[in-house]
């Protein structure tokens, strides 16, 4: 039986490079449909038609007989779904039924936990980058630093300490000491957290080693070529 034919809605500068990523690590053929954000960082009107969220990354799954079409968003949920129909061979899963709970679940946390404390810390670097004119500038920086101080960076903080662990006891993975499509959804939040310096590298030497690990592998270069084609900067 053949598999469906699959696009993926691809805005530059985004999540989705990672639905790419897993889809080539299961050498999955797919469809890259590209979008670029506009002058204001915001998603073009254009993917509203996909998905009246307008959010990228959404998976667009047709039945080649049918023609049926189904629109999938969230990139843990996509990530399941690609699991359960595409990885008939587990490659990406793990037999314990237990480690297979444990992938499921970083599915769930990567988008729910991590995420938004380094969205807060993003958000907050850009009100201290924006155009404001002084004294406002100077009084929107401190209420910046404070937010930060209060919540977003010690967050931050508590969640690397505990991807740090996690790494450093299942031999240089999340999860049973192997490749899963926990690790490829995981790489995104912590490599843009190191690069826009809401962590230090060199206090989480774990997740630094493994992220070197991951960009080694065959999958990641062949993705990151063809987001590259599209316009996706790295």
């Amino acid at each position: 039986m053949s598999l469906p034919i699959i696009r993926v809605h691809f805005l530059n500068e985004s999540r989705a490079f990672r639905v790419l990523w897993l889809l080539d690590q299961l050498k999955i053929d797919y469809e890259i449909i590209p979008y670029k954000r506009n002058d204001e960082f915001r998603a073009p009107e254009d993917l509203k038609k996909i998905h009246p969220l307008g959010r990228s990354p959404l998976l667009e799954v047709e039945d080649r007989q049918t023609g049926k079409k189904k629109i999938l968003a969230e990139s843990g949920y996509i990530f399941q779904y690609v699991l359960q129909h595409f990885d008939k061979s587990g490659s990406l899963n793990n037999q314990d039924p237990d480690k297979a709970e444990e992938i499921q679940y970083y599915l769930h946390y990567v988008e729910g936990s991590l995420q938004p404390p380094l969205m807060i810390e993003f958000v907050l670097s850009m009100v201290k980058k924006a155009p404001i004119p002084f004294p406002f500038s100077y009084f929107a920086g401190k209420v910046s630093d404070k937010i930060s101080e209060k919540y977003s960076k010690g967050e931050v903080k508590n969640q690397f300490d505990f991807i740090e662990g996690e790494i450093s006891k299942n031999e240089g993975y999340l999860v049973g000491g192997q490749l899963s499509a926990a690790d490829i959804l995981m790489t995104f939040p912590l490599d843009i957290a190191f690069t826009r310096k809401f962590a230090d590298p060199k206090k989480y030497p774990s997740i630094q080693k493994w992220l070197t690990t991951m960009k080694a592998l065959d999958s990641y270069a062949s993705s990151k070529k063809k987001a590259e084609a599209v316009g996706a900067k790295f």
